[in-house]
C-alpha cells in the first residue's frame, strides 16, 4: 500500500483532490497535517514521518548543510 501526503491550504483543492481520488476507487481523506514539533517527536504523531519531514526538524535553526546517513555512519557500517 502507498500512502500520499498532499499539504493544501485550499478546501476547494482538497475536496476536488477526494473526489478524483474517489472517482479513481482509492481511498481518501483529510486530516490536519501536523507539522514535527518537540512534543511530537516525544509523543509521536500517529504515521511515520518522512524523511523530508526528519531532515527538516533535526536541521531547524542550523545553516549546515544535511549529510546522507550512509555517509555520516559508513566508517562504523564498514567494520565487522
Amino acid at each position: 500500500m502507498t500512502t500520499l501526503i498532499i499539504k493544501s491550504d485550499s478546501d476547494k483543492k482538497t475536496r476536488l483532490l477526494i473526489e478524483l481520488a474517489e472517482e479513481l476507487g482509492l481511498s481518501a481523506s483529510a486530516k490536519d497535517f501536523e507539522e514535527l514539533n518537540i512534543n511530537a517527536m516525544v509523543k509521536g504523531i500517529g504515521r511515520k514521518a518522512t524523511d523530508e519531514q526528519l531532515t527538516a526538524y533535526l536541521s531547524k535553526g542550523s545553516d549546515a548543510e544535511p549529510i546522507n546517513l550512509e555517509t555520516a555512519f559508513s566508517k562504523y557500517s564498514d567494520k565487522k
